[in-house]
């Protein structure tokens, strides 16, 4: 980022920092010829496939879009990994190592692997690359690091790469253009893109919600209407998967008031399994009257 591009800190926002990821990987998968042409520098491309990225592993992480391609003629994986700030529980270069080896095993083709980083701070000091050096046993993995702020924005803009375009507002923009008038220009562009109304909305929402990585929510409804962001279904899918995370929290947080806290936490996996924020609430009502930790349990069961 350029030094005239102010970080406002954010304010009350409808988003949670962890929604980020799930954000980029839609705009990826919606629009994946984009990204897959940008990060390997390749017009030829065909989409075929997006993979399964259910890939277990002994802390069940899991990679964020694994595409089936034919790039030039030939058949591949291409791999996107989301990273709003540092990966600090497991280096980068280890965590792209288990993936890239595990979807040459499991796909049996060659895997093509892309960290990109939304934050301005994050990523500086990912080298791109898994080495082990022992005779006899050297490993090498490389993998290319996409950092947002170090692309030029209005290059992105110019050419309307639609699966880019989400990204700009944490590009580097023009030189003496602040980071409020810049986000300002991306909507524009993001507004000619061609598309039906209710994609449209889910396009400037989802814009709209990484621009907040580096401008308060203020800010950003008010460049993109407010009343385009309510009705978008990101949203909503949002504001009901919150919901049901307050829901589940509160069930735990009554039943730990009644019963050991130990027993209650064996609980989450399984309400968490539940979709239906109607069902939850009654289960809290449940919770509430619930004369014993195993008459509750049998009714989640049942």
């Amino acid at each position: 980022m350029t030094e005239n591009i102010e970080k406002p800190t954010p304010t009350k926002t409808s988003v949670t920092g962890g929604r980020y990821d799930t954000v980029s990987k839609n705009v990826i998968q919606q629009n994946p010829e984009d990204w897959i042409r940008f990060g390997l520098g390749v017009s030829d491309v065909q989409v075929i496939q997006i993979l399964d990225t259910e890939q277990p592993t002994v802390k069940s992480n899991r990679a964020d879009s694994f595409i089936h391609a034919n790039v030039n003629g030939r058949h591949a994986v291409i791999h996107f990994e989301i990273q709003t700030r540092d990966s600090t529980q497991i280096p980068m270069p280890y965590r792209i190592a288990g993936y890239a080896g595990r979807g040459i095993e499991n796909f049996e083709m060659p895997v093509y692997s892309h960290v990109i980083y939304l934050h301005p701070d994050a990523g500086r000091n990912d080298p791109g690359q898994y080495v082990q050096e022992m005779p006899g046993y050297n490993i090498l993995i490389q993998y290319k690091v996409i950092r947002l702020y170090e692309l030029e924005g209005q290059t992105i803009l110019d050419v309307k790469l639609k699966g880019l375009i989400p990204f700009t507002p944490l590009m580097k923009p023009p030189e003496d253009v602040n980071s409020e008038e810049w986000l300002r220009q991306c909507v524009l562009v993001a507004k000619s893109v061609t598309q039906d109304e209710p994609n449209q909305a889910d396009y400037l929402t989802n814009l709209g919600i990484l621009g907040g990585i580096i401008l308060d929510y203020e800010t950003i409804r008010g460049i993109i209407l407010e009343e385009t962001m309510q009705e978008s279904s990101v949203i909503q899918h949002f504001t009901q998967q919150g919901m049901r995370k307050g829901t589940i929290d509160a069930i735990l947080e009554v039943l730990e008031e009644q019963f050991q806290p130990k027993d209650v936490q064996t609980l989450k996996p399984e309400l968490e399994k539940i979709e239906e924020l109607q069902y939850l609430k009654q289960l809290l009502r449940e919770a509430a009257r619930a004369n014993s930790f195993e008459e509750f349990k049998q009714t989640i069961e049942s």
